[in-house]
This record gives C-alpha cells, sequence and structure tokens, in this order.
C-alpha cells in the first residue's frame, strides 16, 4: 500500500511538471509593442508584425528555462549584438494570458495567445526598397505617438527613384531628422552607417560648455576631488560638510561584463558607499545635466535608495495606432520600493538640463512622489522616456522607435517637452563660464545650507 502510494505521488509529481513545462508554449501575441513569441519547449522564435508584415525579429531570443520559485514561470535570453543584452522573462496571468518582461527594462507586455502562428509569419518576406519603406512607415503609424496632432505618420512614399542603399539610407534618416526625437535609430550593416536621434536633437547644451561646466565644479565648488565609481560613470565628492555631490553620467555601463546582473551589483556596492553613515551626509546633490540615460531597472534602484516608504514611480502606456481600437494599452505602474540596504532619506536636489534624458528622466519622475520632496534646478530635461523599440527591416537593417509614454501620479506625460525644474537656472550658460561660476550649484546649496557661495 506504502509502494502504491509513493509511485501515484511520483506520478502526480510528473504531471505538475509536466503541466508547467507546458504552460507557456503556444504562439502570444502582444497588446501594442508588435510582438509575436513562438514558445515551443526549449525554443523560442520571436516576430514583428504590423498591418501589412511579419518578420522575424532583429531580437535574437536563447533557449527557454523553466523557473521554479520565481514570480516569473520562465526566461530566455535575447540579444542585439551591440545593442541588446538581456533576459525575457515570461509571468503568469491566467490559462491565455501571459506578461513577457525584458530584464533591461520596466515594461511588461501583456500578450494572448493565438490558435496558431499567421501564414504571414511563415512566408518570405520581399525586400525590394519599397517594400522596406513601406513596413518602416508602417510601424511608425502603429507605434509612433508623437506625431504632430492630427498626423499619423508620413504622406504615402514616392521611392520609384531609391535604388542604392546609400539612397535608401538617406531617405530613411531623412523621414527621422526632423522628428528631433532622442530614441530614434537606424543601423544599415550593408553600408556599415548609422543613425542615433540623440546625437541630431536640436536642444542640447554643447559638449565644450558641458566640460568647461564641469571642471569650474571640480575646480572650484569640490572639497576634495571627485572618487571615480562604476567605470567612471559616476563620480561623488562634498561640496561642503555634509553635503554630498553625485554625478551620474548615466545608467549603463557600470561594470566590466556591462549585464543587467553585473551592472546592477557594482551600482549597488558604489551606494552602499556613498550611503555610508560615516559621511555624514545630510543633504545631497544629484548632477545628471550630462547623462544620455541606460536602464530604467538601474534608476529605479538608485530611487529606492532615496526613501522608507514605497509609492508609485511611474505608470506606462503603449501607443497602440489602429489596433485594438483605443489609442493606447492600460497604465502599468512601477513602484519604488524601500531598498534594506544604505539609504539617505533626508533633502536632496537634483540638478537637469536637455542632456539629461532617458533613464534620467525616469529617474527624476521616480523621485516626484518622494518624501520630503526633492527639488529639481536648471532646465527642462530631453523629454524623451521611452525604451527604444527595436525593429527590424525586409531588408535586415534595424530601427528603433519610442512608442510608449510615462505618466505621472496626475496622469501627465512629459514626453517632448521634458520635465520642468523647480527653479530655473542656465545651464553651463556663456556668463557663468566666463565668470568661473555654477548658478546651478550656487541655487542647490543656497536650498540646502545657509552657507551659499
Amino acid at each position: 500500500m506504502r509502494g502504491l502510494l509513493f509511485s501515484f505521488l511520483i506520478f502526480l509529481t510528473f504531471l505538475g511538471t509536466a503541466g508547467s513545462a507546458a504552460d507557456p508554449d503556444g504562439v502570444w501575441q502582444t497588446e501594442g509593442y508588435g510582438y509575436l513569441f513562438d514558445v515551443r519547449g526549449q525554443e523560442v522564435a520571436i516576430y514583428e508584425t504590423t498591418a501589412i508584415s511579419c518578420l522575424p525579429s532583429g531580437l535574437i531570443p536563447g533557449a527557454l528555462e523553466q523557473l521554479e520559485g520565481e514570480d516569473a514561470e520562465a526566461r530566455f535570453g535575447v540579444t542585439i549584438p551591440g545593442f541588446i543584452e538581456a533576459d525575457m522573462e515570461i509571468w503568469p496571468l491566467g490559462k491565455d494570458s501571459r506578461r513577457f518582461h525584458r530584464s533591461d527594462t520596466s515594461t511588461f507586455m501583456t500578450a494572448h495567445k493565438l490558435a496558431a502562428l499567421p501564414d504571414a509569419c511563415r512566408a518570405t518576406p520581399a525586400a525590394t526598397a519599397q517594400d522596406t519603406v513601406a513596413v518602416f512607415h508602417e510601424n511608425f503609424k502603429t507605434h509612433y505617438p508623437f506625431f504632430a496632432e492630427g498626423h499619423a505618420g508620413w504622406p504615402a512614399p514616392a521611392v520609384d527613384a531609391i535604388v542604392t542603399d546609400q539612397q535608401l539610407f538617406d531617405y530613411l534618416t531623412g523621414l527621422l531628422m526632423p522628428l528631433e526625437d532622442a530614441h530614434t535609430a537606424l543601423v544599415a550593416p550593408s553600408l556599415d552607417a548609422m543613425y542615433f536621434g540623440a546625437e541630431g536633437a536640436g536642444r542640447s547644451a554643447p559638449e565644450e560648455s558641458r566640460k568647461a561646466g564641469f571642471e569650474i565644479v571640480d575646480g572650484s565648488y569640490l572639497r576634495s576631488p571627485l572618487a571615480p565609481y562604476c567605470r567612471g560613470m559616476l563620480g561623488y565628492a562634498e561640496l561642503v560638510r555634509g553635503v554630498g555631490y553625485l554625478r551620474v553620467s548615466g545608467f549603463t555601463n557600470f561594470s566590466e561584463a556591462n549585464t543587467p546582473d553585473a551592472n546592477l551589483a557594482a551600482f549597488e556596492r558604489a551606494l552602499d558607499d556613498f550611503f555610508d553613515p560615516i559621511h555624514g551626509l545630510a543633504g545631497l546633490v544629484i548632477d545628471l545635466r550630462d547623462n544620455a540615460g541606460g536602464s530604467d531597472a538601474l534608476a529605479l534602484a538608485m530611487a529606492r535608495r532615496l526613501t522608507e516608504q514605497e509609492y508609485i514611480a511611474y505608470s506606462k502606456q503603449a501607443y497602440r495606432g489602429d489596433e485594438g481600437g483605443q489609442a493606447w494599452t492600460d497604465e502599468t505602474a512601477t513602484w519604488v520600493q524601500a531598498s534594506d540596504r544604505e539609504s539617505f532619506w533626508g533633502p536632496v536636489v537634483v540638478l537637469t538640463g536637455p542632456n539629461s534624458m532617458s533613464a534620467a528622466e525616469t529617474f527624476l519622475m521616480a523621485l516626484m512622489d518622494r518624501a520630503p520632496e526633492v527639488t529639481r534646478i536648471g532646465d527642462n530635461t530631453r523629454g524623451a522616456f521611452a525604451d527604444m523599440l527595436p525593429r527590424i527591416l525586409p531588408n535586415g537593417w534595424l530601427f528603433a522607435l519610442p512608442n510608449e509614454r510615462y505618466l505621472d501620479s496626475a496622469g501627465k506625460s512629459y514626453d517632448r517637452l521634458g520635465i520642468p525644474p523647480h527653479i530655473r537656472v542656465p545651464v553651463f550658460s556663456e556668463e557663468d563660464l566666463a565668470a568661473g561660476r555654477d548658478s546651478a550649484l550656487d541655487a542647490a546649496l543656497k536650498v540646502l545650507t545657509s552657507d551659499a557661495r
């Protein structure tokens, strides 16, 4: 009897294991984002869809791994060599729905199960210049939310004169440049050519002005040389006794491996040092005036060290274009949860400007509902929040576009316009540079102490 019972328990265990292993299997279509995930055991295929196309994604999947004892039920690696290296997690959401989460973002994509892979995904795509332009246009029509009001995409293309790859590249970048959107990009391997919107955006403090401004900070405001952390992406020093100065040049490349886990581990160690009580920190200035962004996950890790209570950092929505009969997906909230490691809960000032973008801006949003309130000094941020949605074209070229909006607790988006400061001060103005001063730091010291320079 005992042997029969043991065999029965083994049988039930096998059924449970087999059932959970099969759970993620199927074809999953996302709401917004334009992805199809075809999961078959350990094998995963990713497709990018529009109303006129279904292409194997440039996001290359690895083998699926089942997870036990975690919120996610499975994960697989995803890469675009030189650009993306992360995990895609699959989270349960009912029998015929799942959430897909790329680990280097705060995005959770809701997906629903299809009966089968669409026939269009099995066909060999045509890759003429005309087909390539049509797919490019359709992706922007479907996913790009920031065209001028009343416009959804560009006029029908006239591409009969496009013969060479160079002519095609010039045509597509000619569409992107007027957008002045830091989160657009085009990569043409056949030409060894790239375009990044962050380089072409017009509202930016000149690089030479930023360099000269930071030389003034380093030489005239800091009590000691800036101590580098995380491969020089962070620097820390004191402004006056008890007031720390933390320069964050980006939320990426914190480690030699430059993987999400390695970057987070290096960042957490640096934050432990910054916020060690031995420093007697009474006030903190965080300088984001030359921060091109990076990982929202790292930005949230820093926000967690600055609060003792949980609150919503922001909510996200993906643009759906004509898909689904509504313009945006449902809001998904991202939370700031207090860390159990060394933290700082006192007064904070953040310095911002047009070169504060992407994850620097989502970090700033994550501080909006912090208590006590964070004071923002400087100029508007760039207004480029959304993750760059990677896409592929029929000819094998890659491009990216933003397809989301971030909302504060009042439901307001700061895309394109940027987050405004509480105290507006020019960023490294010619007058300040000539006088050897930093008006933003002067204002920050005035907020935090009674001993402004």
